[in-house]
């Protein structure tokens, strides 16, 4: 439990890692749940019908025997882009603890298979020695704004923008093929503000994606 924020943070025992997606071939998600605890996420809605109750960022799962279960499942399976992730953000604060995101990383990349991230966190800077040795990958960071009040409201607990935009550079500088994902695009948005991110982000990005807001 993080007395902080109230977070139960747990382990839990999956039976399956990698489920078809819509975006790449597979999505996989190390964790059920987020303590970024978004706002528009989602994900939240998901998670309910799955059946875990709770407020949104007050739980996360670990998926204890990913890697386990990647190892079959990789066997199994056709060979194909692996999005990660669709329903949690693979380096929110619980992968300092678990690590269970390095485990499945580093076996993706032992067995050559293409890789998309997507991630509010800078904790992704911790695994450049492994992506930086991926034959295909991409990492993209989620950034719906510069103003960090607005994103403190939004995003309460996902890191600033100032820390989003320096993982990409960071990320750039390696040579690591990179995204920014401006979405979802809150009614009421001046397009200017859009703008000015899209002038802040272009050059560490080699492609910017939008998304409304649902």
């Amino acid at each position: 439990m993080n007395s902080k924020y109230k977070i139960v943070m747990e382990g839990i025992k999956a039976k399956s890692i990698l489920n078809k997606s819509s975006i790449g071939d597979y999505c996989l998600n190390p964790y059920v749940g987020c303590s970024h605890a978004c706002s528009y996420c989602y994900a939240q809605y998901y998670t309910r019908r799955m059946g875990y109750s709770g407020a949104w960022g007050s739980y996360v799962y670990a998926k204890l025997n990913a890697v386990e279960l990647l190892k079959r499942e990789l066997i199994r399976k056709a060979r194909g882009i692996v999005y990660m992730s669709s329903l949690t953000d693979a380096y929110q604060p619980a992968e300092s603890s678990f690590s269970i995101t390095r485990g499945v990383l580093k076996l993706l990349y032992e067995e050559d298979w293409p890789v998309i991230i997507q991630t509010k966190s800078n904790l992704v800077l911790r695994d450049l020695d492994i992506i930086s040795g991926f034959s295909d990958i991409n990492v993209g960071l989620t950034i719906i704004t510069l103003d960090d009040e607005l994103r403190k409201i939004m995003e309460p607990r996902a890191p600033s923008v100032k820390d989003r935009i320096y993982t990409l550079q960071r990320l750039k500088e390696a040579g690591i093929r990179t995204f920014t994902f401006i979405g979802p695009i809150i009614p009421g948005t001046a397009l200017e503000d859009i703008m000015a991110l899209v002038r802040e982000v272009k050059d560490l990005s080699d492609l910017i994606y939008f998304d409304r807001f649902r």
